[in-house]
């Protein structure tokens, strides 16, 4: 029984960080292949970090190697949290990342196989071209079925 109560608590919460960050531009766009699926452009490193924290699955997330690295360098033992980490434009941070991509398209073409559910794909972008790659991710959410 005590089991069940805390994960009314853990949604809870889940629920309160998804309101509190969609002021800022954190998005639901429904369920991908099983994966819940948010995309945030121009998070604030210390909003994206809480969200991160607080979501209790883990995470196939893409974004630009900058705001990787600031978030992995803040916070190491967040490796844990994700399934996978795919990065898209130049990497000049000296942080080595692992799913590293030319740019968002190329990431977008590979992206299908990358997805294991359960957890939560999130797009982010920080970079001077956010509106273009906002444009890409949202096109490609259009084409593939989200329930």
């Amino acid at each position: 029984m005590q089991e069940s109560h805390h994960i009314k608590a853990n949604i809870h919460s889940t629920g309160a960080t998804v309101r509190s960050a969609d002021s800022s531009g954190l998005r639901a766009h429904g369920k991908l292949k099983g994966l819940d699926v948010f995309t945030w452009m121009q998070p604030a490193q210390e909003a994206l970090t809480q969200f991160i924290a607080t979501v209790p699955t883990s995470f196939i997330w893409v974004g630009n190697p900058t705001e990787i690295a600031a978030i992995l360098t803040e916070k190491p033992d967040f490796n844990q949290k994700f399934q996978s980490i795919l990065s898209y434009g130049v990497n000049q941070t000296g942080f080595m990342l692992e799913n590293e991509f030319e740019d968002i398209q190329s990431l977008l073409h590979q992206l299908m196989s990358e997805l294991k559910a359960p957890g939560t794909l999130l797009f982010t972008c920080t970079d001077s071209d956010s509106e273009y790659v906002s444009m890409k991710i949202l096109a490609y959410l259009n084409l593939v079925q989200l329930t």
